[in-house]
């Protein structure tokens, strides 16, 4: 194992780490509601100072992670540092690390901004990345998976219904999409 293949799974390590640290933080809190509220709210129930620090640095390790995954993206296919894979990955890594600053409900509009944009940076990169397979199945996977987590995503924000149900599902098949990757294509 060469040193940049250390990276190579750090973002099938970085969603569910996320995840479960987020999940850990929240599931204790009694008013808090996983129908009604997204794992970005739950911020506003921690009261302790110390589980606020973990949650923020819950987004910055995940970022740090997906950043190591594209350096392993670029040194995989030998891709240039100006082509669109490579800066969907990394703006979609550094606006998602901004979240640990940017919280809901002190930040609203520009947290939503910056959510939007990086699950549209990283829905690029998915198709962007399938097409550097080259693999038709994968490509077909990639659009069928993008348009089932497209619909979901502008379903559930039109309704103002978007949840940590919700966002644990496009999770799943974010994640999904990611380790069919990683595991055949890399």
């Amino acid at each position: 194992m060469s040193f940049p293949d250390i990276f190579k799974y750090n973002g099938l390590i970085s969603v569910p780490l996320f995840a479960i640290i987020s999940f850990l933080l929240i599931k204790k809190k009694t008013n808090f509601s996983f129908s009604q509220y997204t794992i970005s709210k739950s911020i506003l129930f921690l009261h302790n100072r110390i589980q606020r620090i973990i949650f923020r640095l819950n987004f910055l390790l995940k970022a740090l992670l997906d950043l190591g995954f594209t350096w392993y993206i670029i040194h995989f296919f030998k891709l240039p540092f100006n082509s669109p894979v490579i800066w969907s990955l990394l703006l979609s890594s550094v606006l998602f690390g901004s979240l640990s600053y940017f919280i809901e409900g002190t930040h609203s509009t520009v947290h939503k901004i910056i959510v939007y944009s990086s699950g549209v940076l990283w829905v690029l990169s998915q198709i962007y990345l399938s097409s550097l397979t080259r693999d038709p199945l994968f490509i077909g996977l990639t659009n069928a998976m993008t348009a089932i987590f497209t619909v979901l995503t502008f379903w559930f924000i039109f309704a103002k219904k978007t949840n940590v149900f919700i966002q644990a599902l496009c999770m799943v098949i974010l994640y999904s999409w990611l380790a069919v990757f990683v595991f055949n294509y890399l």
